[in-house]
């Protein structure tokens, strides 16, 4: 029976993601400056684990739902981590002196910075407070979130979800199989979040529903930041659930991915 990966002919392999108590003893030891590092090695094949703690960025463990999401603990709370996705902080007082408490810690330049100047996701403070309050947020099953090849499972691992890397034709043919055998228009959603909420938060979320949507990722700029020097820059994020990613599975060998115009697209692809 003919495959997603194989009939998309995929760069770098489906990923399975789910909840562990504990990190797998295969899985590498990496602290890094954002999960997107950790999505990087699982696409280059190996098992990494994201606990509490574990990652640089203080907004990967509620990206994946292993805590909820506090601005309080982002560095000056609440208000610098609204002004961080926005305007920046460099215009009040209480913003000034947390950069330069960064500045003399030794935090990386592309946080101090954006700190200062804002990343400009959304207009205002505000914004970006009505905009935390609406990402779902789904109780953890475990202390850490282990990201591996779907092929690497281990029998007794069962992913919540699963993430394709995919370029605009691989995007466009998983879009299409998702409603090869669902009536309804918009079973896609794209919505606006953190790389780490895209592949986590949003699909976590969408995998308690009783007819669950994929989530399209990685249109957060500052997870292509670092993802791009690791992967490539042609690719964006493609998450279901495991139970939709089985229907798509099974409905490969009926749907266009056997026709002529996909086919083409492939063979064109390939010269």
């Amino acid at each position: 029976m003919p495959s997603i990966e194989n009939a998309l002919s995929l760069k770098y392999p489906p990923l399975a993601i789910f909840y562990a108590e504990e990190p797998p003893a295969e899985s590498r030891k990496l602290n890094p400056l954002c999960a997107m590092s950790l999505v990087a090695e699982a696409a280059k094949g190996s098992t990494v684990a994201l606990c509490k703690g574990s990652c640089g960025c203080p907004g990967a463990s509620s990206g994946f739902c292993l805590e909820s999401h506090d601005p309080d603990e982002f560095p000056g709370g609440r208000e610098c981590y609204f002004r961080f996705l926005s305007i920046g902080n460099k215009g009040w007082e209480q913003g000034r002196a947390v950069l330069e408490q960064l500045k003399t810690s030794g935090a990386p330049k592309i946080m101090v910075e954006e700190f200062s100047e804002g990343e400009g996701f959304l207009k205002t403070p505000e914004m970006v407070e009505a905009f935390a309050a609406n990402v779902p947020y789904t109780k953890p099953e475990g202390l850490c979130v282990v990201m591996k090849p779907l092929k690497d499972l281990r029998p007794e691992e069962k992913p919540k979800v699963v993430a394709f890397l995919a370029n605009s034709d691989q995007l466009s043919a998983l879009a299409g199989l998702v409603h090869f055998s669902h009536p309804n228009v918009d079973h896609v959603k794209v919505p606006f979040g953190a790389g780490c909420q895209c592949l986590g938060a949003y699909p976590f979320h969408e995998a308690e529903q009783g007819n669950p949507n994929a989530i399209i990722g990685l249109m957060d700029i500052s997870a292509r930041f670092y993802l791009d020097k690791l992967l490539g820059d042609d690719f964006l994020s493609f998450t279901v659930p495991f139970p939709l990613y089985q229907e798509m599975e099974s409905n490969v060998a009926e749907s266009f991915l056997t026709r002529f115009a996909w086919k083409s697209l492939m063979r064109k692809t390939q010269i």
